[in-house]
Order: structure tokens, then sequence, then C-alpha cells
């Protein structure tokens, strides 16, 4: 018999199969992009709201679907599941309700009758899902907290122990949508930060999500920086020593000629060396192409700087609202846990050095993917969904919405003038005691980091790691006006659009999977006849 446990994120989908007799993983296969267009949940919410909730379930269900046939077990054999993840990817996978999710205000909700939804902890036959298991397996679905807080902080808590000790922690879900939570002697303080999708690496021009042949951390070397790559089995193995400044190679590693773009790991590893060594003096690169060099022709530009700024400022911003709400000074926190792939494999030390996590820590754990985790004790021990429920009841009086948290507007307004005008972090600091806040600590002198695993995900199984590159669904529609210049290909980083000539015209066609949706829209603002209308992709 086998259990199966997925974590569907904002950037991707992870799977894995289990042997229910041996509770043992038999196989683990992902995806590098999520099927729906977008790379923040408001771009799903956006999309699901106006093709309809029932399609951008489809596109879910069909992805793990694909999943399930790369993992190669017998799938009538499926005796449970169980899913994690936040509040937008669980409903959509349960096809329910996701407007309270997207809109915010109690006023504007009753007049547009919307009812917040309970999202509590469930059981659903696969079968009423559409998954391709035995129909009758269940299908284990933990509770959210609030709003945008759901079962993946849960699993944070839970499989970090911070619960237990004494003390103030800080653990952080490091993704596009980042769950933070203060944790001080056992008591819970929850916010969740839109960090924005350069910091798994998206949004970034050569960047990608942590999957093989990704450049995820560098460090000083002889003659340059040193680049570590992901390999196969999503181990990091030592790539080219290259110049930074001119891209020249200096030295030859195992991973040569194997990158293809950089994560949001290696994105916090540059900019670190960068503003150490003089070549990022804020908000600009100091170099003669500006531009940050790395092995097989991967670079970094001011536009990525801007990018990966806006992500970091989010966490930091977030730090102070929590500590604000709390009633401490960001300097009495001394542990920080740190969650998923890119806090996962993200250099500890670099990620104090830029403010990611605060610098006062003085111990770091670096934990993995934990919504994975959960749902794979879930399925091994379904009972565990109960303690789930008594855990996010309890937690619920301690949230604090970032969207209405003036402690966090005028922080994220500090973080944007130090990104992208280079205020000096002197001035950044008495703005916040004239706001009455704790100004950011000195770096810890002597920091202790423990990196739990030897991966993200701990156990692939005897199948291995299998990769899903074909997903998602294919946007279609004939502009009138269009002449077939090709300024919204040419504009596309994403690579996600096609132009086909038919008859006369011309029909625009994109990949869902690889466009970032709503949430950049170059393609439509590259258009010189105004011709090109995303809102119609969705509606042809």
């Amino acid at each position: 018999m086998y259990g199966i446990a997925i974590d569907i994120g904002t950037s991707g989908i992870r799977l894995q199969a289990l042997d229910l007799s041996k509770s043992e993983v038999e196989a683990t296969a992902i995806t590098l992009r999520h099927p729906l267009p977008g790379a923040n949940v408001i771009d799903h919410l956006h999309f699901a709201i106006e093709v309809g909730v029932p399609v951008a379930h489809g596109l879910i269900i069909d992805t793990i679907n694909k999943l399930l046939e790369l993992v190669n077990i017998d799938v009538s054999a499926v005796e449970r599941v169980a899913v994690d993840g936040n509040p937008t990817q669980l409903s959509l996978f349960q096809n329910s309700e996701i407007r309270d999710l997207a809109y915010w205000g109690e006023h504007a909700m009753r007049d547009m009758g919307i009812k917040p939804q309970d999202r509590d902890a469930r059981i659903i036959k696969a079968g009423k899902l559409g998954l391709k298991v035995n129909p009758e397996a269940d299908v284990y679905i933990p509770p959210g907290v609030k709003h945008e807080i759901g079962a993946d902080a849960l699993a944070m808590l839970v499989k970090s122990g911070v619960l237990d000790r004494r003390g103030v922690s800080l653990v952080t879900d490091f993704g596009t949508n980042a769950e933070i939570a203060l944790v001080i002697d056992g008591e819970v303080y929850t916010c969740s930060a839109a960090a924005g999708p350069a910091i798994e690496g998206q949004r970034i021009e050569r960047g990608m999500l942590a999957s093989p042949g990704a450049i995820c951390d560098l460090n000083p070397a002889v003659g340059g920086w040193g680049c570590k790559v992901l390999n196969d089995q999503l181990l990091a193995e030592d790539g080219n020593v290259v110049d930074p400044a001119s891209g020249a190679v200096v030295s030859k590693g195992a991973m040569d000629q194997r990158a293809t773009g950089i994560t949001g790991t290696g994105v916090i590893a540059l900019i670190a060396l960068g503003l150490k060594d003089g070549l990022i003096k804020l908000p600009n690169i100091q170099t003669e192409n500006k531009r940050l060099n790395m092995q097989d022709g991967i670079y970094f530009t001011k536009r990525d700087l801007v990018e990966a700024g806006k992500a970091i400022g989010a966490f930091r911003a977030g730090h102070i609202a929590l500590c604000e709400e709390a009633g401490i000074m960001i300097n009495n926190i001394d542990t920080s846990y740190m969650a998923g792939a890119s806090g996962f494999y993200v250099d500890a030390l670099k990620s104090m050095d830029v403010g990611q996590i605060p610098a006062c820590s003085r111990r770091v754990f670096q934990i993995g993917n934990t919504s994975l985790g959960m749902a794979k004790d879930i399925v091994l021990k379904p009972e565990l969904l109960d303690d789930l429920q008594r855990m996010a009841n309890g937690i619920r009086g301690h949230h604090i919405m970032l969207a209405t948290s003036k402690v966090f507007e005028k922080a994220y307004t500090l973080e944007l003038a130090y990104w992208d005008e280079g205020m000096p972090l002197s001035i950044y600091n008495e703005y916040l005691r004239r706001y009455g806040y704790s100004p950011m600590p000195p770096r810890s002198k002597s920091v202790e980091v423990q990196r739990v695993h030897s991966r993200d995900i701990p156990e692939l199984g005897k199948g291995g790691l299998k990769v899903l590159r074909e997903l998602g669904m294919i946007l279609s529609a004939e502009f009138e006006g269009c002449t077939g210049c090709e300024s919204c290909l040419k504009s596309c980083n994403e690579g996600a659009i096609m132009l086909e000539k038919v008859g006369d015209r011309f029909k625009v066609v994109i990949k869902s999977e690889k466009c970032d949706g709503m949430a950049c829209l170059r393609c439509q603002a590259a258009c010189p006849q105004g011709a090109f209308k995303f809102q119609d992709l969705l509606h042809d």
C-alpha cells in the first residue's frame, strides 16, 4: 500500500510516493514552475477568478497526476494522500471558494456577497478531486490559520520544534509568499510577507528555481568567486571560479558547462559578496558592463538587484512589524529557523549580511522543506491532523496583516529607500528611532549555523528525483490590430510567447507555466499598436 505526500508551493509542486508498510520514500517528483501563470499568489488568484476556479483546479490536479506517473508506482494501491500549502493553493486544489482571499476588507466582501471560508482540517475522497489514484483513498488537508497564513506555516512551526523551546525565535519559510513566525516562550505571532518571486530565482533575468543546474551559492576564491551548482540529486557541487567583473574563467570545476541559471540562494550570496567587495554600491553595480558575471554566461543586472532588494526588504520590514506587535526589540531574537528550499540552500551568514534574517541571531537552523515533510508525516500518521487543528485554533489571535500594518508600511518604505536609492543604514536606523521602533541590531560576532539535512528534501527514495518539465495550458488569442512585429515575443524574459500566422492574421500563443502573469505584462506594454490585451488571453 502506498501513500502520497504533496507540497503545493507558489513556485512549484513537489510530490513523494511512500511505501506505507516500510514508512519509506519510494520516489520524488517535482515541477520547476507552477502550472498557473504568474509568480505569486495574487497572480494565481487573479487567473482563477478570471477563468474560473474549476479551470485552475484542473490545471493543478492535472500536474499532480503527471507527477504521479513519474514516481512509477501502482496508483490503484494508494491508500492515503496528504497535501500541504498556503490557503490559496489548498483552496484551488479543493476547487473551493477563493474570493475571500483575493479581496480584503469586511465592507468590500459584504458588498460583493463574499463570505469568509472555513479552512479547517478536512478529509476528502481522492475520486472527488480528480486524482488518478484509488478513488476511495483519503486525502488529508491540514488547516489554515487565518487569511494568508496556512498549513505551510503550521508545518514550519511543528517541524522546527520551536514551540518546545524557551527564548525568542524567528521561523521563516522562505518563498515567494514568505510565512514568518515570531515565537516567544511558545507564544506565536505570525505574518505573511509578499517577498516576491526573486527570493526563489524568478523575475531575475537569468534566474531559476532550486533545481539541477542552478547556481545556489558563491564564495570568495583566488582570483574571483567560486560558483556552487546543484547537481541532478540537488546537492551543491563545485563549479567554476570566475572574475565577477569581467566574466573570465579563472579555473574550472566539476560542474563546468552545467549551470543554466541562478536560484534565489545564489542571488543572496552574490549580493552579499558584491557589497563586501565593493562591486555593489547601492543602488548600482560597479563594473564596466554594469553586470556581475558568473560561470557559463550567467549574469546579474541592476534590474535584478532592484527585484532582490524588494524581496529582502519585505523580510526585514516584516521582522520589525512582528517585534513591535509583540512588544520586543529585534535584538531580543536569539535563534532563527530557515525553512523551504531558499532557506535551506542559502549561506546563513550571507543571509544575515544582507538582512534576510536578523543579524543578531546567535543560532541558525536550516531545516529544509517543512511543507512536504509535514505532508509526509500526515500520510504516515493521519491522527496528526487533529493536533494541527488544535494548534491552528490556538494561534489565530496573534496574526498580523501586513497589508494594514502601519509599522510595516513605514519600515518597507525605508527598505525601498535603502535598496533603490542607497540610503545609508545609519539614516535608516535614525528614522526607526524617530518612529519609536528599535533600530537594526549589529551583527553577532559568533554565530552557530546548523544545516539539519544534506538537501532540502532529505529523502528522495530509491527511485530518485524526477522532474516534470511540461505542464500548464496554452493561452491564445488573435488580437485585432496585431501586425506580427514580435515586440511582445522579444519583451518576454521567460520565453513564454510564440506567434503563429493564421491566414492574414496573427495568433499569440503563451505557455501558462512560463508566464509571469498580471505581475509582469511586459508583453502588453511592448505592443506598439496597443493591440495586445492580456485579459483577452484568459477569456479566449
